[in-house]
């Protein structure tokens, strides 16, 4: 996901969580910077929850920077949660039928 792809006036949510991990740091660096120049003010916080909840299909991918959530999307328990792929072989797999799948994923004969 390159930064402009956002800009697009096309732009759809995002589609994996290969694309939403290159997100969160950009937006933490936002959030902190902001907050350090005391300029996090409610309006800026919801104006961030906003776009994050517009981009984002959800915070699955947050789950990966927690050590405590290690295999949480296995456990068979906790299916009903419907929690994205966290191991590193599903991170390109689309959040449902209906999105491209990604194209470090595609596999290049079935473009021939």
């Amino acid at each position: 996901m390159t930064p402009f792809r956002l800009c697009r006036p096309d732009f759809e949510q995002l589609n994996c969580v290969a694309e939403e991990l290159p997100l969160r740091l950009p937006l933490e660096t936002t959030e902190a910077t902001l907050d350090r120049r005391d300029l996090f003010g409610h309006g800026v916080r919801a104006a961030l929850d906003a776009f994050r909840e517009n981009v984002c299909e959800d915070v699955d991918h947050e789950l990966l920077c927690d050590p405590a959530m290690d295999g949480i999307d296995q456990d068979p328990a906790l299916t009903y949660l419907g929690i994205a792929p966290t191991g590193i072989e599903g991170w390109f797999t689309p959040f449902s039928p209906d999105c491209p799948v990604h194209p470090y994923a595609a596999n290049p004969a079935d473009n021939e």
